[in-house]
């Protein structure tokens, strides 16, 4: 063969044809010293002999089976992420359901506190939990009022299905850049209205300061932010519901295929497992939010079909979005759309996931510890994590869990209730003609009364239900983050293997060893060329003009959120 009479080594891997790789020539010697090399007469490669290659060869590449660890971390990671996906949600939901159920109850027990302490002489300060529990429900009260006049659902409806398809499409991305950008300052905003040291100063013990002005600009500030976040899922849900009730595919098309372009944008990329703690975050929010729309969604469409009596004797006419079957099965035909757009999300977010992690060579266990550092929170969070836990600078313990995602309860729970009184006021717009108003209360019949007073009964009895599914959804989380922490330390051992400068996955030693004499010569310091100061180059660190500074320390798990920058932000 041609190698040994050339005396050259090549690097050899069975799966690559047999060329020899030469290295990058060095430095030409001497004249002297070329014309002393022998001259050496080389065999030409013949035709017979490609032929045999071609034709005789029996060898296989033995590395492809080391491939089956591709292939099944592949197959397993949608097993993988539907877990910590479904454990999100779980504790999204647990953050929105507290919103209706405990807070007004604290908001209750600190209304009392306060008119009792304001009417004793001798009194107990008002400890900042019960003020946080009043500046948040006054929170969601202004950001109603405001948002009342603001937020015609029929108008802001048809403004958006009067679009063209194009700008639809800007208008969704818009509205998603939007969403995060207000998630991520208003975060910010509501832990510095929420502080100790805010909520401190709101008492007459405290002498007047310049400090003292500080909480009423925050809550400004935080009632601009709700109302603003708000807005843009406001906008959201009703672009969602314009492409939903659409009367041809065209739309929806267009928001299922706005999905897919999240894969494009996503897994051509470089990430490392802290980069996909904050895809996975932004994920579980992504998903929470998506149900609940369509949900809102899918019940104005119930009503808007049904009418106040909810009457289908006389029969409807659906968009073609609708489903392909047309009659009188209304589950079916309102939630074909809602499930197909669903089904798209969690189809979108397996590829996402698997291609990311096959490219990135990132084993499926990683997302335990992704669940690991939320059950950490989660404990810590509790009553029972706080005893033995650091006293937290701010004082709202309830979205813990939820800062680490970057959900925003608040402005997703001002648009249900601003869509809620809207579907009432549907609802009851055959039992009122004009606009609720005191008069109109005060003229009704018995058979009125006894309606309002029925469904005033059943929104009581739905309230105690969401009260028992909160109270037994957080004893059940705190349980089970409880019970993972005896496990932490060995499931944290073994995520070692998806820490920064990791093997590859499914590659042997050889092929490791032939990719990284490969870069080796691909990255040759000498073929770059040199570094102007003048044109604002900074020349790099290193003797040889090869390394760079020092390698910065990277953000443990536990210390990362969603909106914390780390390359890139989700």
């Amino acid at each position: 063969m041609l190698e040994p009479e050339l005396g050259v080594h090549p690097l050899t891997y069975a799966s690559l044809p047999p060329t020899p790789i030469l290295p990058s020539p060095p430095p030409s010697p001497p004249p002297m010293a070329r014309s002393q090399e022998p001259q050496q007469h080389q065999p030409l490669f013949s035709l017979w002999d490609y032929l045999r290659e071609e034709l005789l060869a029996t060898d296989f590449d033995s590395h492809q089976e080391l491939k089956w660890e591709r292939v099944s971390n592949f197959l397993s990671i949608p097993l993988a992420m539907e877990k910590i996906i479904g454990f999100g949600f779980i504790l999204c939901l647990d953050s929105f359901l507290y919103t209706f159920t405990i807070l007004p109850i604290r908001f209750a027990l600190a209304t009392i506190r306060f008119f009792l302490n304001f009417f004793r002489v001798s009194k107990l300060p008002l400890p900042p939990s019960q003020k946080a529990d009043i500046l948040r429900m006054m929170l969601l009260v202004v950001s109603i009022m405001v948002l009342i006049p603001l937020t015609d659902a029929s108008k802001i409806y048809h403004s958006i299905r009067g679009q063209d398809t194009i700008k639809l499409y800007v208008i969704f991305n818009a509205l998603e850049i939007a969403d995060r950008l207000c998630a991520s300052i208003g975060q910010d905003i509501l832990d510095c209205l929420f502080s100790r040291s805010t909520l401190e100063v709101l008492s007459r013990r405290v002498p007047f300061t310049s400090n003292t002005l500080r909480p009423f600009v925050f809550f400004v500030l935080a009632t601009l932010y709700i109302a603003c976040h708000t807005l843009v899922m406001i906008y959201q849900l009703l672009s969602l519901n314009v492409a939903v009730n659409s009367y041809d595919h065209a739309l929806l098309t267009l928001l299922v295929s706005n999905q897919f372009v999240e894969i494009k944008g996503s897994v051509f990329k470089k990430f490392e497992k802290d980069n996909l703690f904050q895809i996975t975050c932004a994920d579980i929010v992504e998903r929470f939010t998506l149900s609940l729309m369509l949900l809102i969604v899918a019940f104005r469409n119930l009503i808007e079909l049904s009418g106040s009596e909810f009457d289908f004797t006389g029969g409807f006419v659906l968009p073609m979005s609708f489903g392909w079957f047309m009659g009188n099965n209304v589950l079916w035909t309102i939630s074909y759309p809602v499930v197909t757009v669903m089904a798209s999300e969690i189809l979108v977010d397996w590829l996402k996931h698997a291609f990311i992690s096959k490219f990135n060579h990132i084993r499926p266990s990683v997302y335990e510890r992704y669940t690991d550092v939320l059950c950490r929170d989660l404990a810590s969070g509790s009553a029972i994590g706080r005893l033995g836990a650091r006293k937290h600078s701010y004082v709202d313990q309830s979205p813990l869990v939820a800062r680490r995602l970057g959900f925003a309860s608040l402005p997703l729970a001002v648009v249900v209730i601003l869509v809620g009184l809207q579907s009432l006021s549907l609802v009851f717009s055959l039992r009122f003609e004009d606009e609720w108003s005191w008069d109109a209360l005060m003229d009704m019949s018995n058979a009125e009364v006894v309606h309002l007073f029925k469904w005033a009964v059943m929104g009581m009895a739905f309230w105690l239900c969401f009260l028992a599914l909160k109270v037994i959804l957080g004893v059940n989380l705190i349980s089970y983050a409880t019970r993972r922490r005896a496990g932490v330390e060995a499931r944290a051992a073994a995520d070692t293997i998806n820490d920064f400068g990791r093997d590859p996955i499914g590659e042997g030693k050889e092929e490791r060893e032939y990719n990284k004499q490969l870069k080796k010569m691909v990255d040759d310091w000498r073929d770059d060329a040199v570094r102007v100061g003048e044109m604002g180059e900074g020349r790099m660190s290193g003797g040889n003009g090869q390394g760079g500074g020092g390698d910065k320390k990277r953000v443990p798990l536990e210390e990362l959120t969603r909106f914390t920058m780390v390359k890139r932000i989700w």
